[in-house]
């Protein structure tokens, strides 16, 4: 019995060791992304991207450069125009390799990435660009 116990947790163990492996594999979901383009935009055609049939709800503060789309539950992808610090030389090449000239905030929960991912898809169908996780080496990248 103490042999069929041994090999019982080395089984254990060894479906454990696989769990976890396929836990580190999960792509981990920022909460900070980049949106980048290659054209001069604002908040505004972000926004005119939407209609009323999309099903979201929409809040504009254009002079502040911030768009607030709501999604469901109460959730949302909120989108700020920002400006590459310039000592930021990561992001500034970044952006340059990319030939970016307009760059925004956006932020959501991450676990309603896959309706942001819908979010994102439509500005990116409507206005261009790329969305990039607000990380070091700006992955995942949602192009």
């Amino acid at each position: 019995m103490k042999l069929s116990g041994k090999k019982g947790t080395e089984q254990s163990k060894k479906k454990s060791v696989g769990k976890a492996k396929k836990a580190s594999e999960v792509i981990k979901v920022p909460g900070d992304w980049l949106y980048m383009t290659p054209q001069e935009i604002g908040v505004r055609q972000i926004y005119e991207a939407f209609g009323e049939q999309d099903g979201y709800e929409l809040e504009i503060w254009e002079d502040a450069g911030v768009l607030e789309i709501g999604m469901s539950e109460g959730a949302s992808v909120d989108i700020e125009t920002a400006q590459i610090h310039p000592k930021d030389e990561v992001t500034a090449s970044f952006a340059a390799e990319h030939q970016v000239k307009t760059v925004f905030l956006v932020t959501f929960k991450p676990e309603t990435y896959e309706e942001a991912k819908k979010v994102m898809r439509r500005i990116m169908d409507k206005t261009g660009g790329f969305f990039c996780g607000d990380t070091e080496d700006f992955t995942p990248m949602f192009a």
